[in-house]
């Protein structure tokens, strides 16, 4: 069985997911590292769920216990940081290493705050993901 390493646990992440265990159940033994803590979710949701018309349940993307039944080990709230492919493997932050014999690159992209006078002031956040939305609702 093939080792297949994906980087990121986004949307897209979460449909590559449904095709391969749909296309090739067993063709590979799955390991996806995401830097969130949570399994991916509808990021377009968000602001519906900020507004409190959704639920968590109502943007994730998977039910509890969707990875573990289709034999797909998630890492959260761990983000990747160093790839080498040459030794096919991957390091994260926490130290741990994985190794793969093919990888997929899922990691969407990073906000960016403007560069003007006052961006990186306190209560000035990015509306990206879940922990922005979570912030927001506390502040």
């Amino acid at each position: 069985m093939e080792k297949l390493l994906i980087i990121g646990n986004g949307m897209a992440t979460a449909r590559l997911l449904d095709e391969l265990v749909k296309r090739a159940p067993s063709r590979f033994a799955i390991t996806v590292i995401g830097a969130e803590p949570q399994a991916a979710y509808n990021r377009v949701l968000l602001s519906p769920m900020l507004a409190g018309d959704l639920g968590w349940d109502d943007v994730r993307l998977k039910p509890d216990g969707w990875y573990e039944t289709h034999g797909v080990h998630m890492i959260g709230n761990d983000r990747a940081v160093f790839l080498d492919p040459v030794e096919r493997s991957v390091r994260t932050a926490s130290g741990r290493s994985f190794s793969f014999d093919r990888c997929v690159l899922a990691t969407g992209s990073e906000p960016v705050k403007l560069p003007i006078p006052g961006a990186h002031l306190p209560g000035v956040t990015t509306f990206r993901t879940a922990a922005d939305c979570a912030l927001i609702t506390q502040g």
